[in-house]
């Protein structure tokens, strides 16, 4: 009998650890469902079929980065534009600041009636 109490308490034993380990496996099987239908969304916003549909046809791949390029050149000469007048704006009224300056106005104010010559008469004569 006592034979027939180990048997069965291995038994037991066995099978509780098969649940421990149909537990972890279904657990396991969870995670890597949600992992490929997380992957299928993002393959889904990343467009890969239209981008793969652009290079089967070459010539509308180039028109299309063709047009972008134009785009962003405009817009980097617009956006530089508007920081350039904004950079001039702020550096002229600093400027306007340090005419009055003792030391540094006097430089200053040189610069400026040369720049202010050199606009009312063209290139100066040496």
């Amino acid at each position: 009998m006592t034979n027939d109490k180990c048997q069965m308490s291995n038994e037991g034993k066995i099978l509780e650890e098969e649940r421990d380990i149909l537990k972890k496996e279904e657990s396991l099987l969870d995670k890597l469902n949600n992992n490929v239908q997380r992957l299928a969304i993002s393959l889904e916003r990343a467009r890969l079929d239209e981008y793969t549909s652009m290079l089967k046809r070459p010539w509308r791949f180039f028109f299309f980065n063709f047009i972008v390029g134009i785009f962003r050149g405009v817009g980097i000469a617009i956006g530089m534009t508007i920081v350039a007048a904004i950079l001039i704006y702020v550096l002229v009224r600093v400027l306007r600041q340090m005419v009055d300056l003792p030391v540094i106005g006097m430089y200053i104010a040189e610069i400026v009636k040369f720049v202010s010559q050199y606009v009312q008469f063209g290139n100066p004569i040496r």
